[in-house]
């Protein structure tokens, strides 16, 4: 009888023993990411996890894991009928789980602290939206509810699938090296300018129809002490609109049936050289606009090609803008003049990097003679800095035997800039 009694006495300290041990085992281990629960097992209290953000983490603290990509959180079991073994064990269990969450969000929104983490699906120049919005469902209630992880907040994609507009500009405020040839249609002399950009996209589709709208404004100012006629000049001047209307063919998605109107003139009046009183540019004149209607392949959003056999070209002077007519393919008696012909336009854009993209636009418009030939090329590399700052280089080439003043050759601007540049949507 003694027997049995010392051996119920023997295991019932041994079993008092392992509570203590795992109190305190629970208790040393406790770090970074312990909470109060006391503070948190109220019925009036948060019932889900809050989200730890550790700056000072370091990357050699965090190991190597593999991402979830499914994020689930649980409410709280009630603390009341639990034993000071279980309530122990649920602490230990509380703060592994905040760990981990905590480990996943760093590794998301820091990456450069962890040493190794796979966030191609959460890079956001994805394209669809739901690959950039994450979600963590809350489980263990009646209707589950869904609310986006804290890392998408910021990037959450503004253009829904449904959606049939969407906006796209950019502004840019920049010091810049100028660059042109003698001969450059807008004339102009090689100086350092302070070059003003405005672009803005506007892009409508709905089934097989496609519209699509760009509005460009370039404005260059300069000052040299060369000329000693004027303060300042223009010597960038651009206001460009294009609209392209296109309808999906039914025999491939990548073929589209096209008809589009491009209007391209200047805004202020230009000079052909230092201290010259000859008058290249002026309010709306030269003005010129295309019309045309083709078929367009797009290989895929950033290349297009698009070729239109019915094409016509308009180029016209507004009365009493001191321009010689013969300048720009005129007669000396007339104002404007149209070209019946042919236009082939390529895009291209390449996005290498969040920080690096190149674009190349190249428009050829001929007559069904070739006695007016004219085209433009302007490739144009745009490298970030960081949000507000880039870096921007760009060169055109041109070439235009429509004026007979002068023999045509080959025109060249290059121009490299530097400041202020913002995206908006």
């Amino acid at each position: 009888m003694c027997r049995k009694v010392f051996q119920s006495k023997t295991i019932l300290l041994i079993l008092l023993a392992l509570c203590a041990f795992t109190t305190l085992r629970a208790e040393q281990e406790a770090s970074l990411f312990d909470l109060e629960l006391a503070e948190t097992s109220g019925p009036d209290t948060i019932q889900y996890l809050p989200v730890i953000i550790l700056d000072s983490l370091k990357a050699k603290e965090i190991q190597p894991f593999e991402i979830s990509y499914q994020l689930s959180y649980f409410k709280k079991r009630g603390t009341d009928t639990l034993s000071s073994f279980e309530k122990n064990y649920q602490n230990y269990l509380f703060r592994e789980r905040l760990k981990s969450r905590t480990n996943h969000y760093i590794a998301i929104t820091k990456p450069e602290l962890v040493d190794y983490c796979n966030l191609n699906s959460f890079d956001h120049t994805l394209d669809k939206p739901e690959m950039k919005v994450k979600k963590i469902k809350v489980e263990g209630v009646d209707t589950p509810e869904v609310m986006p992880m804290p890392f998408t907040l910021e990037r959450e994609a503004k253009k829904k699938e449904n959606e049939l507009w969407s906006f796209k500009g950019n502004l840019s405020l920049q010091f810049s090296q100028y660059y042109v040839t003698d001969n450059w249609y807008k004339g102009g002399t090689s100086n350092a300018t302070f070059l003003n950009i405005f672009e803005y996209d506007i892009k409508y589709k709905k089934n097989r129809l496609a519209w699509e709208n760009r509005f460009d404004v370039k404005i260059g100012f300069y000052n040299t002490t060369e000329d000693t006629i004027r303060a300042f000049r223009v010597n960038n001047d651009v206001f460009k609109i294009d609209s392209k209307l296109g309808y999906q063919t039914k025999w491939s998605k990548k073929w589209f049936y096209s008809a589009a109107l491009d209007f391209n003139t200047s805004l202020f009046k230009g000079f052909k050289k230092t201290n010259s009183n000859e008058v290249v540019t002026s309010f709306l004149s030269p003005t010129r606009f295309f019309m045309s209607a083709g078929i367009e392949y797009k290989h895929s959003k950033n290349t297009t090609v698009r070729i239109a056999p019915a094409a016509y070209k308009v180029i016209f002077l507004l009365p009493h803008s001191d321009i010689n007519p013969l300048t720009v393919g005129l007669d000396s008696t007339q104002l404007s003049k149209g070209y019946p012909g042919y236009l082939i336009q390529a895009k291209l854009n390449w996005k290498f990097s969040k920080e690096i993209q190149i674009t190349s636009d190249f428009d050829l418009f001929s007559s069904y003679n070739f006695r007016n030939i004219e085209f433009d090329w302007e490739t144009v590399g745009k490298f970030a800095i960081n949000r507000f700052l880039s870096t921007r280089l760009s060169l055109i080439m041109r070439y235009d035997n429509t004026p007979k003043d002068k023999d045509a050759k080959i025109q060249i601007q290059e121009q490299l800039s530097f400041g202020f540049s913002y995206h908006f949507q």
